[in-house]
């Protein structure tokens, strides 16, 4: 077992997972700002750790977001056994270089979460200068037919797929991987290998799941589109040179407060918050790190809200 990245990976979906919180849907939910290129490439091998401590973070992660029913409202929102919150990820590219972001959506729950959170993946529409070729061109509406394990691989098997349209060159294509492989390490608890098949056919060779293709720099909470309180606590977690985390908070494009502070470097990722406080209105997170050689944008991640 690789220790380091067993910890890791628990660190990134625990740290996910648990800024699931509440939130007022009365509240608009507005689209993410965009402050300028994604993220450089974490360089990493595909090497994942034991299954136990998948398993552990598969249940934290597959948490469902539900918030509290207001009495003085006459219709309450209901949990529904009809749909299934899963972790899917989105892309984020500076130049050639593309990373993953974790992002909660509620899809149609089935007997079968693995189904459902590829499915997820397929129906889930990036916001900002995110994207995701599932969505847009590999298997938009797709007809997931099975989810299987065996033969130490978990084969996808699509009904139709744009292999061709899907796999524009090799950077996108291996993160459009990372993106299916990320997305049922939750949902299966399984460290295998990710095969997709059109038809029963395969389509490309197996993927591991790998922690090191997600961003640098990751913002958890507050989510976009929430309704928060003042002050307000900003939380994610982060790898970066010499531990370094800078941010900003924006109103209207103007900062309006900023300031830095430590997490995760050296290969170990770690959490990082910061507290503001901040007047009613909407406002934009940002978390970002730069190179000390030449003060280039290396590392970003950004959320919208608002404060009541």
């Amino acid at each position: 077992m690789n220790r380091e990245l067993d910890n890791e990976l628990r660190t990134i979906l625990r740290s996910h997972a648990e800024s699931v919180q509440p939130t007022d849907h009365l509240g608009a939910i507005r689209a993410r700002t965009q402050n300028g290129p994604a993220m450089q490439w974490w360089r990493r091998p595909l090497v994942l750790a034991g299954g136990a401590a998948l398993v552990a973070a598969s249940v934290v992660v597959g948490a469902v977001l539900l918030a509290d029913p207001d009495p003085a409202d006459p219709d309450p929102p209901m949990a529904s056994s009809a749909t299934r919150e899963v972790t899917v990820f989105e892309l984020g590219e500076v130049g050639a270089r593309v990373w993953l972001y974790p992002v909660r959506f509620t899809t149609t729950r089935t007997d079968d979460e693995a189904v459902d959170a590829v499915r997820a993946l397929t129906e889930h529409e990036p916001t900002g200068d995110r994207f995701s070729l599932w969505h847009d061109m590999c298997a938009p509406g797709a007809d997931v037919r099975a989810v299987q394990i065996a033969g130490g691989v978990v084969t996808i098997d699509f009904a139709t797929f744009a292999g061709e349209t899907c796999n524009v060159e090799p950077q996108t294509s291996m993160a459009t991987r990372q993106q299916l492989a990320l997305t049922l390490l939750p949902a299966t608890g399984k460290l295998l290998p990710v095969q997709l098949t059109v038809d029963g056919s395969p389509d490309g060779r197996p993927v591991s799941a790998d922690p090191g293709a997600l961003s640098p720099v990751v913002i958890d909470s507050p989510d976009n589109g929430t309704l928060v309180s003042s002050p307000v606590r900003v939380t994610g977690t982060s790898d970066t040179f010499e531990a370094n985390v800078q941010w900003q908070v924006l109103r209207d494009g103007e900062v309006v407060d900023e300031g830095f502070t430590s997490s995760g470097t050296m290969g170990e990722r770690g959490p990082f918050q910061f507290t503001v406080d901040l007047p009613p209105g909407t406002y934009t997170a940002r978390a970002y790190a730069t190179s000390a050689e030449d003060g280039r944008l290396v590392a970003e991640d950004t959320k919208t809200f608002t404060v009541r």
